[in-house]
């Protein structure tokens, strides 16, 4: 069985790339958003229509809202949804935070396309 997962990061390219991985990687991408906003209107959408989304992956520093911020909301949508949050910011209180607020895998920037991969394989 695929998994779908939903991108939220507000460079294209990362998106575009993390498109790529996770379709070579067997995963379905039921969508994407460059606006952490515009991304929880989007899952919320798609959960109305009744489409699973199993994993969100979610930049940390985006404008509007934060990545912590952003994966509140995604929790208040989709609570069982698996949460992989990517960031350049690698530090001891980031990874803290993030570990309490139940994210579950945790991949730093710059990061090879396996890596992504074998942190989601490790998620389930």
């Amino acid at each position: 069985m695929s998994r779908s997962a939903f991108i939220i990061d507000d460079a294209d390219f990362m998106v575009d790339m993390l498109r790529l991985v996770l379709s070579e990687g067997g995963y379905s991408v039921a969508g994407s958003a460059t606006d952490a906003l515009v991304g929880l209107e989007q899952l919320r959408r798609l959960t109305s229509a009744s489409k699973t989304v199993d994993i969100v992956i979610v930049d940390l520093h985006m404008p509007k809202l934060d990545g912590f911020e952003t994966i509140r909301g995604i929790r208040e949508i989709l609570p069982k949804a698996k949460v992989l949050l990517v960031s350049a910011n690698a530090t001891l209180p980031v990874a803290l935070k993030a570990k309490a607020i139940g994210v579950d895998g945790f991949v730093v920037k710059p990061f090879e396309p396996e890596t992504v991969l074998e942190t989601l394989r490790k998620m389930y």
